[in-house]
């Protein structure tokens, strides 16, 4: 089923049940050709009752197997998902932490509750990857608005949200909640994400707080709260960074072993994201791209049917998605002998990456570590051929802040900044060449968090 904006909750999909209260059906479900036990009346609408479930003497539902009761597994599933639910309050004390913080900065801002809509930033709060769901923050526990697609994936947030399951528009739903907590006089002042906030999308919460009667002098635009605590990585973050990029290089490796001339470049990334699917990636990080001989001038160029032939250049840009958090690596290969004002290129190239990764510590700004490399690739004469930034934040969004580039002067590098280190040089009509690895900013300098080789020998094939 497909995610949209703040649109309406879509019916049950075809074969899909909703459980209501204590009813359920007395027909035992199939999925194919396997038969699942409903489950006797002791767990009905999913509840353990206090009794438990008897392990000795006839079972009501069949007397004809005493001293086995056909719902033991059934019992001993919600038993564990009761104790799994109390030792799982603890999983949720880092994102408790992070909206504690959160909190403290709308203080600042004279801001009373935040309605955070953008869905990256609702996971970052929460660790509630679904999209299509609203965070309300106040002083007491955050209002997680969603929909019934959601409802059974959102009963383990409970211990950190109250959720809301809206049954119609988004806006309205929200209005409805705001209402409640403007009659307990706790609503001051309501903040929107500004930077995230449609203007129709805003349009439609005045029009639905109207309807509910509610000041509209209470919204205030804000920008960046939640973007400003997503810039310092911490620990468990750059964990799963580290592993998106694990998953990601494991991919290439694999995907390089059925490599063969005459594949298209849309066919090898399409065997690129299948070893990245097959590792645990979710999702690619972004569009992957494979630019084939002179379609490597082109930094975001997208796949096509065009061959991938020997004797030519080929550039990657790929990235895995792990638990929300994304990698991002570029690789350039040279496929046989030959091109060599290329591989010149990537000498220049690739000592400005260790340049510029060598010049990353606290205290720099974007716009010093971009002039390192650029500086390199200037004095070389390709300075026209390097147009984009260094590199870029990366975590839960492939492109964050900080940047590394000539415009980022105020971005200041902080221990716990995960960055990319990108330079290039991209000659139209010939190719081009780029490396890129992640790098996470240390109390004295930083950590490459990739291993992939770069040397100019590993790059021929």
């Amino acid at each position: 089923m497909g995610r949209g904006s703040f649109g309406d909750a879509g019916g049950s999909p075809a074969g899909a049940f909703l459980f209501i209260g204590r009813e359920r059906s007395r027909q035992p479900a199939s999925f194919g050709s396997i038969r699942v036990s409903v489950g006797c009346r002791r767990s009905i609408g999913g509840v353990l009752s206090s009794v438990g479930c008897p392990e000795t003497g006839n079972h009501p539902h069949n007397p004809n197997r005493p001293g086995r009761c056909p719902d033991r597994l059934s019992w001993a599933f919600m038993a564990g998902r009761q104790r799994a639910t109390r030792s799982g309050h603890a999983k949720f004390d880092a994102f408790r932490g992070r909206i504690r913080r959160l909190r403290a900065s709308m203080r600042a801002g004279s801001i009373s509750h935040l309605v955070v809509s953008n869905p990256t930033d609702v996971g970052y709060l929460t660790g509630f990857l679904g999209g299509d769901s609203v965070l309300i923050v106040g002083p007491g526990k955050p209002v997680l608005v969603s929909d019934s697609r959601y409802q059974e994936e959102l009963e383990s947030f409970k211990p950190l949200v109250r959720v809301v399951m809206r049954r119609g528009a988004m806006m309205p739903a929200i209005a409805g909640v705001l209402r409640a907590l403007h009659d307990r006089g706790t609503l001051d002042s309501l903040g929107v994400q500004s930077e995230h906030l449609t203007l129709a999308a805003e349009r439609s919460l005045r029009a639905a707080m109207k309807k509910q009667r509610l000041p509209l002098r209470l919204i205030t635009p804000t920008t960046g709260l939640v973007g400003a605590l997503r810039r310092v990585k911490g620990p468990e973050e750059i964990r799963l960074i580290k592993d998106a990029i694990r998953i990601q290089q494991g991919a290439l490796l694999a995907a390089l072993g059925h490599l063969s001339a005459g594949m298209t470049e849309i066919e090898f990334a399409a065997e690129l994201e299948y070893q990245m699917k097959t590792r645990g990636s979710t999702e690619p990080a972004f569009g992957t791209i494979v630019a084939a001989g002179a379609n490597g001038s082109l930094p975001h160029y997208t796949p096509a049917d065009e061959p991938i032939r020997r004797g030519r250049p080929l550039l990657i840009d790929w990235g895995a998605t792990y638990k929300g958090y994304r990698g991002d690596m570029t690789r350039t290969f040279f496929l046989g002998r030959g091109q060599r004002e290329l591989k010149a290129i990537y000498t220049i190239v690739h000592e400005a990456h260790l340049a510029a990764a060598a010049a990353i510590k606290p205290g720099k700004t974007g716009a010093e570590i971009d002039a390192v490399a650029r500086k390199i690739i200037e004095d070389a004469g390709y300075g026209d051929c390097f147009g984009h930034g260094l590199g870029h934040g990366l975590g839960m969004d492939v492109h964050e802040s900080p940047g590394l580039n000539r415009f980022a002067s105020s971005e200041v590098l902080e221990p716990g900044h995960v960055v990319t280190v990108e330079p290039g040089i991209y000659l139209p009509g010939v190719g081009g060449v780029r490396i890129e690895d992640d790098f996470v900013v240390t109390a004295r300098g930083s950590r490459n968090l990739c291993d992939l080789p770069k040397d100019p020998e590993w790059a021929t094939i």
